[in-house]
């Protein structure tokens, strides 16, 4: 869930999501919305989180954004919240 400041709604999540499967980039104002958000999320987190089995563990993708897209697709390992995973 988005953290009680956040301005950050489901809607602009999916609306991010599919710029970003079509190739396109976020705006500049987007995408520092994205981070606080991540980050507000990320400070109420503790460092270790019980992990449900079935889990898909993915490795380290090097920044490589496209092949994250391939593993979170249907075919592959299924759409998060559907799959889950671990990094």
């Amino acid at each position: 869930m988005v953290g009680s400041t956040s301005l950050v709604g489901p809607d602009d999540v999916e609306s991010w999501i599919t710029t970003l499967r079509s190739g396109e980039c976020l705006s500049e104002r987007s995408l520092r919305r994205l981070c606080q958000s991540a980050s507000e999320m990320l400070m109420e987190e503790s460092n270790v989180q019980p992990v449900l089995s079935p889990v898909t563990i993915v490795g380290d993708l090097h920044g490589q954004f496209y092949d994250l897209l391939q593993l979170l697709s249907p075919e592959v390992g299924g759409e998060p919240p559907d799959s889950s995973y671990g990094m």
